[in-house]
């Protein structure tokens, strides 16, 4: 591209490895079994806030049903046009973004499942915004202060991280829907 919001460098103070025009996906894990609305919500690696109290699991209810994760995904621009001053808190929700929402049973991520090596961390739910959003780099940046401004250590979760593989359509759950 050749338009200056996704292509003039931005000086970050905070995220690494970061550049403007590149996309990234955001998760937010939210759990009733885990820290979440304390101040030992925020951790990395995210298991030890969103599973610490695991052993609290109702009998009743499914891990899928006491753990979630909310996701965007975000093209990074220098245009303080599309700053959000929170993305630490939580998902975007403000017209479009947030809107066209995929609901469906997973795992957890990282490189290091796959078809083979699955998570020990399964079934969660996960709501993700279908839509690539704008995104100023300077809430990015923010997001970034906000997270070494918790009590756990999250410099682990400053810089981006690989995507796992796609899994095969033979090990995907029937559910997917489409809200």
């Amino acid at each position: 591209e050749s338009d200056p919001i996704y292509t003039t460098p931005y000086n970050w103070q905070h995220c690494v490895d970061m550049e403007v025009g590149q996309t990234y996906e955001v998760h937010w894990p939210h759990s009733s079994v885990g820290a979440c609305g304390t101040p030992n919500q925020y951790q990395s690696p995210f298991y030890d806030g969103v599973l610490c109290n695991a052993g609290n699991l109702s009998p009743d209810l499914g891990l899928h049903e006491e753990v979630g994760v909310q996701a965007q995904i975000f093209t990074i621009v220098n245009d303080e046009d599309y700053f959000y001053p929170d993305l630490i808190s939580g998902m975007v929700v403000d017209g479009e973004m947030g809107s066209d929402m995929a609901y469906y049973t997973g795992s957890t991520t990282g490189t290091g499942r796959n078809n083979e090596i699955c998570s020990q961390y399964t079934p969660i739910t996960w709501q993700v915004d279908r839509t690539c959003h704008l995104i100023s780099a300077s809430a990015f940046d923010k997001m970034c202060a906000d997270m070494m401004a918790q009590r756990d250590d999250m410099s682990e979760d400053l810089y981006p991280h690989g995507s796992r593989e796609l899994v095969a359509d033979d090990l995907t759950h029937d559910n997917q829907q489409r809200h």
